[in-house]
């Protein structure tokens, strides 16, 4: 990976949709470079995937949390799947610390939150204990680091 492909990957992390051509115009290659540039992204694994980010207010989900979740090792078996396979669950990090896993939830309202707690994540018997944080606001947020 080169110069010009980092350019071509904050040209994408800033704009998903954009155009070759539109590539090809700001980092002064033409259209077929820059499409076989991409092409050897891809194939490289270095472009994970193109996505499109929501407005989760505009879509009604007003809560945003973070959960710790302390695990008994001894009953972990599908624990990790069940998490996983919850809609609500935006991320699941496996961390090291004085908790195993840290999950970013997203959810309408503290009632989706509470029933969420307490229905499926509290009800897993491998979790022993969770703490949630609610996020009030959120100044940054990004999925992606610059390449430069």
């Amino acid at each position: 990976m080169d110069k010009i492909d980092r350019k071509i990957l904050n040209e994408l992390s800033t704009n998903a949709r954009i155009s070759g051509a539109e590539i090809a115009r700001k980092v002064h290659l033409s259209v077929p470079a820059v499409t076989e540039r991409l092409r050897k992204l891809d194939k490289s694994g270095i472009i994970d995937r193109y996505t499109i980010r929501f407005n989760r207010e505009s879509l009604g989900f007003n809560v945003l949390a973070f959960i710790k979740v302390w695990l008994d090792h001894t009953k972990v078996d599908q624990t990790k799947e069940r998490l996983l396979a919850m809609s609500e669950v935006l991320e699941c990090h496996h961390i090291a610390g004085e908790y195993d896993l840290l999950l970013k939830i997203l959810v309408k309202n503290t009632t989706q939150l509470e029933d969420l707690l307490t229905k499926k994540i509290k009800n897993d018997p491998a979790i022993t204990r969770t703490s949630t944080t609610i996020v009030l606001s959120t100044y940054k947020e990004e999925i992606n680091v610059k390449p430069d």
